[in-house]
């Protein structure tokens, strides 16, 4: 009996210990977001309001997990190393906050927010490539448009750029943070007080 009672506590020990050698061999899974709150003024009701339009990805980076090129025909999935929502919807998030702290004075939004009783502008932003490697940099191309929502009026950029990225897949967020503050920067140069067009 006693020998039985021992072993039934062995197996229980075993099984407990590979229960956790199970937990601790599970690679821990990270989650990230490229967007971050900021405060900015009220720009006040009579404020040219732009609407930005929800971000175009490319398919290839348009999914749950971070993607990194590793060669020129080469890309991995980081399975353990997500976006906590979709990416569309977090770049778009961070380029309008960023487009608030460059143009105080202007009403800038969401689509999707209450119309407002004024004209509006508003911006498409397609961004054809968004995407860490090879080697520590992350390579931005993107366009917009500005247009009114007739689509009479219709002004037209582009840029690129690469952001030099930390080793780590935790750098890649804050590098696609900083690409679209760079991005937010050129298009608030580049956008009118209002939207004017040749001949009127």
């Amino acid at each position: 009996m006693i020998a039985a009672g021992r072993t039934r506590w062995t197996l229980v020990a075993l099984a407990f210990a590979a229960a956790l050698a199970a937990c601790a061999s599970r690679p821990a899974e990270h989650f990230y977001t490229v967007s971050a709150e900021r405060s900015v003024p009220d720009p006040g009701a009579a404020a040219q309001r732009i609407v930005v339009s929800p971000i175009v990805i490319p398919a290839l980076i348009d999914r749950p997990q971070l993607v990194v090129r590793t060669g020129g025909h080469e890309i991995a999935v980081l399975e353990n190393h997500r976006w906590a929502e979709s990416l569309s919807v977090d770049l778009t998030r961070a380029l309008v906050n960023d487009l608030r702290q460059l143009r105080p004075e202007s009403d800038i939004v969401a689509a999707g927010a209450p119309q407002s009783h004024g004209s509006e502008q508003i911006l498409d932003v397609v961004i054809t490539e968004l995407l860490s490697g090879p080697g520590p940099s992350v390579s931005l191309r993107a366009s917009w448009e500005l247009h009114d929502r007739a689509r009479d009026c219709v002004n037209q950029e582009s840029f690129r750029a690469a952001i030099l990225t930390p080793a780590g897949y935790g750098a890649i967020p804050a590098a696609y943070a900083e690409a679209m503050s760079r991005l937010a920067e050129a298009i608030a140069k580049t956008t009118p007080e209002r939207l004017t067009c040749a001949g009127k």
